[in-house]
């Protein structure tokens, strides 16, 4: 047997015990890693099995101009929106339970010549940089270090000057993820600690909202109340968008969060949008439609993003809370 041959089985379990004994003797102090561990490797495989993998699939769906609320609960947007406003709505079931894993299953490794991707989440350009006909970044250069976010008007800006009418249009805005406005925005002060500079009444610790909730360090009504708001300044931005641009267009969203539900089979609570995790608080979404004329597209092939500073793009994930 030569040398490159694939160990046995025998070996590959040695391997994997070992794996396992490391793991353990480095972090089973670290309650975060325990949560996770229990999340990723009990929760997720059990919730996929009872609930399934499907969901809309995006590319194919009826649509000129998509336009992305990220991490937006269906009855969160239910509460802010008016539904009045659409020529339909229903919910609709994502087929992740966050960005990545939805850029990874909806857009990677495919090649999307008519549609021009308006960007303001730094997960859609790592995961899926060459797959479309342009791919605009706007979570580097439209990023505003006051709110730690790229403002929704900044993402609805950009899009309008985008447009290309023979091409679709996603346009993926970051609210309303976390972090939250500000309370000038009408969110309480506990809610508006996430913005960077929070100061007092901050929660260093907690990287997310819905992790200061999980901890204890803050209230639902709150975090509830910030989700709420930051929907609402992003919804501003896409309907006022939404009037400017001709065709068939969909209000969506990637995910969204849960925030205590438990999850079966252990019946743990579970808190923000932990990946391969199927729960309806991650994957139903919004699905709202504001009829036009189809445009006509044309494929006219991809193009590769210009290669991402890693370490700009590191921040700007911790700025989502992904750390």
């Amino acid at each position: 047997m030569g040398s490159d041959s694939p160990p046995s089985r025998p070996a590959r379990i040695v391997d994997a015990l070992s794996y396992a004994v490391r793991e353990l003797r480095e972090h089973y102090r670290d309650p975060e890693w325990r949560y996770n561990r229990v999340v990723t490797r009990v929760d997720g495989p059990v919730s996929r099995l009872r609930y399934g993998d499907g969901g809309v699939d995006l590319p194919a769906a009826e649509w000129d101009n998509l336009l992305v609320l990220d991490s937006c609960r269906a009855d969160l947007f239910e509460t802010v929106a008016d539904l009045a406003r659409f020529d339909d709505y229903r919910r609709a079931t994502s087929v992740a339970s966050m960005t990545a894993e939805w850029t990874r299953k909806t857009w990677a490794d495919r090649e999307f010549g008519d549609i021009v991707y308006v960007n303001a989440n730094p997960l859609v350009s790592r995961w899926a940089p060459d797959s479309f006909h342009r791919l605009v970044d706007l979570w580097d250069e439209a990023f505003d270090e006051g709110i730690g976010t790229v403002p929704p008007e900044a993402t609805a800006d950009a899009a309008r000057e985008a447009f290309e009418d023979d091409k679709r249009l996603v346009v993926h805005f970051v609210q309303p993820h976390a972090p939250f406005y500000p309370a000038s925005l009408g969110v309480d002060d506990s809610a508006a600690a996430w913005a960077p500079g929070g100061g007092e009444g901050a929660h260093p610790d907690a990287t997310t909202p819905w992790k200061a909730l999980r901890d204890g360090t803050t209230t639902f009504d709150a975090v509830w109340e910030g989700y709420a708001a930051t929907l609402s300044a992003g919804l501003e931005a896409a309907l006022a968008l939404v009037d400017d641009l001709p065709g068939r267009t969909v209000l969506t969203s990637d995910h969204g969060n849960l925030y205590g539900q438990r999850v079966w089979p252990l019946g743990r609570p579970v808190y923000g949008h932990p990946p391969n995790l199927r729960h309806p608080g991650l994957v139903e979404v919004p699905w709202a439609v504001v009829d036009g004329e189809p445009r006509e597209t044309v494929d006219d092939g991809v193009t590769s993003a210009a290669e991402a500073d890693e370490e700009t793009m590191r921040d700007r994930l911790a700025a989502l809370g992904y750390v």
